[in-house]
């Protein structure tokens, strides 16, 4: 930023921004917040769709010591409201509605029963006349004492201070708040640009979110330490992303599976031909060596080098060696970055396994979170008292160090990229009348990776309606986590200790969802008939 500072750093619908520009305005913005008694520590939080105000924003709230609190802009008003009081948000930043997501009505709806103050709401999005609002436009110029105080808070950061909140769920009905250091989110995007040799030369399209350590760490910062320019898209669509790489050239494009090929089956994708893409990282979820294969192919990407992290992990554990060859790319995940370190370990005999043998993967380095916010219990049963942090995740190494993912441990489903907690649906539904028990799993799906299906055993001689049950699920938490199957059933296969056998439901879900033969449909229905 400091070599170029006059280079093109973010464009964003027409409107460019040079690195110095960025630097100046989340200067003005971190003493627009200076003046609302934002200082080092205060939770803030973000909730809004990518712009240029997003970044700026949190490069302001960066610069003072505050802790941007990342939310994600699909939440309803009872997700935000749970966030809200257990992230401990003081003001929030709020920018336009995602879908029929409106922000505005919901803070004022919450403000009525004293979640937050509106003087402490502050709008990012986009005015009225199409144009984008800059809080520094808003206020008077900072003056020369209010920028000598806002370097004086920035000599008070500390790198192991917490930067940043992320949210995960997972092993939880409700999100876990992600702390990671500053020291942390710095040198994981640092290994990330030199591992992919990006330079001030490319041109990285960010179509992810930046609410995700991936938007954040992987291309935010990342680009930030190459000194690339930023084609910024306000929201993932396949052929909105299909047109800004093929109009602007892109040479870097991100993105988890789910978007590649959601890419790859686009209709209008022979228009967009993208013949200037130089690399990438697919990361999020796992992919399938033919699929993988055909995207490099019909994208004729030679280096879309597969990663492997979670957000308790900056998040980049892994990540495939440059020159590695497609075959290799297709199998594995690569290998750890540099400075961290991985082991596959068994937790029955508390032993590290050798190369070939699966078991839990495990990783401990700089880039382990600080902790999960307010839930102690839960950081232990993550990291040990050795820095272990245990990822969930089942896996082996090679003797050449390589990675393989072969699982999950945990039930979380991972639905176009979302990680979403079965827990927290389950606790939905359970508020639906006439409802007995229900589970909640994942199936594999096409382009989606998982879909998500709401198994339910409705109260003796109740009937379940389907459609208005989705209807309530989707009035309260987020689109993505709205189960697209509601199956019924009158039992779960259960073990002799009474725990439901997931994989025995998953696979009487799949058989009544996409029956390979009219036999398993018989054999469904009459074990649900008795």
């Amino acid at each position: 930023m400091n070599q170029a500072p006059e280079q093109l750093a973010l464009e964003y619908k027409g409107k460019k921004f040079s690195w110095s520009d960025l630097d100046l305005r989340s200067n003005n913005v971190a003493i627009f917040f200076m003046r609302k008694g934002i200082t080092k520590g205060t939770h803030v939080g973000i909730w809004s769709i990518n712009s240029p105000n997003w970044i700026i924003n949190f490069f302001a709230l960066i610069k003072l010591g505050a802790i941007p609190v990342l939310i994600n802009t699909c939440y309803k008003e009872q997700e935000l409201s749970n966030v809200l009081e257990y992230a401990d948000i003081e003001f929030i930043c709020y920018g336009d509605s995602y879908k029929d997501c409106d922000c505005e009505s919901i803070l004022k709806r919450l403000e009525s029963i004293g979640y937050l103050k509106g003087e402490n709401c502050v709008a990012i999005g986009q005015s009225r006349d199409g144009s984008w609002e800059g809080l520094q436009e808003k206020s008077s110029p900072p003056t020369k004492e209010e920028l000598r105080e806002l370097f004086q808070q920035q000599s008070k950061i500390s790198i192991h201070d917490t930067a940043a909140m992320f949210f995960t769920s997972g092993t939880t009905k409700l999100p876990k708040g992600v702390m990671l250091s500053h020291y942390s989110l710095n040198n994981n995007s640092l290994e990330i640009a030199r591992n992919m040799r990006w330079t001030n030369e490319d041109r990285m399209c960010i179509a992810v979110p930046l609410f995700h350590c991936f938007g954040i760490t992987a291309s935010l910062l990342a680009a930030v330490h190459a000194g690339c320019t930023i084609h910024l898209l306000q929201q993932c669509r396949s052929l909105e992303v299909l047109k800004r790489v093929y109009e602007e050239n892109c040479t870097i494009l991100n993105g988890v599976p789910t978007m590649f090929l959601a890419m790859l089956h686009n209709k209008q994708r022979s228009r967009y031909p993208l013949s200037s893409i130089r690399s990438g990282i697919i990361a999020g979820s796992p992919i399938s060596a033919s699929d993988y294969l055909k995207l490099c192919k019909t994208f004729h990407i030679s280096h879309l080098q597969p990663s492997y992290g979670q957000t308790e992990a900056s998040p980049c554990i892994t990540i495939s060696d440059y020159e590695d060859s497609l075959e290799i790319k297709s199998k594995t995940v690569g290998r750890t970055i540099n400075n961290v370190f991985l082991r596959i370990y068994d937790q029955d005999s508390q032993k590290e396994l050798l190369p070939g043998q699966i078991g839990e993967i495990q990783t401990k380095g700089y880039h382990v979170m600080k902790c999960y916010y307010k839930t102690p219990t839960e950081t232990q049963r993550a990291i040990n008292e050795e820095g272990w942090l245990s990822t969930g995740d089942l896996g082996y190494l090679d003797h050449n160090g390589y990675l393989y993912i072969t699982g999950r441990a945990s039930e979380m489903i991972i639905r176009g990229g979302e990680n979403i907690s079965p827990l927290e649906i389950e606790e939905c539904i359970g508020c639906f009348p006439k409802i007995k028990d229900v589970k909640v799993i994942g199936i594999e799906a096409d382009v989606l990776q998982e879909e998500i299906v709401a198994c339910i055993i409705p109260e003796r001689g109740e009937e379940i309606d389907t459609v208005a049950l989705k209807k309530f699920i989707g009035e309260r938490l987020a689109e993505y986590k709205v189960p697209k199957h509601i199956l019924i059933f009158n039992n779960f296969p259960h073990t002799a200790s009474g725990k439901v056998r997931i994989n025995d439901l998953k696979q009487q879900a799949i058989n009544r969802i996409n029956p390979k033969n009219e036999e398993d449909l018989v054999c469904f229905l009459q074990s649900n008939m008795n």
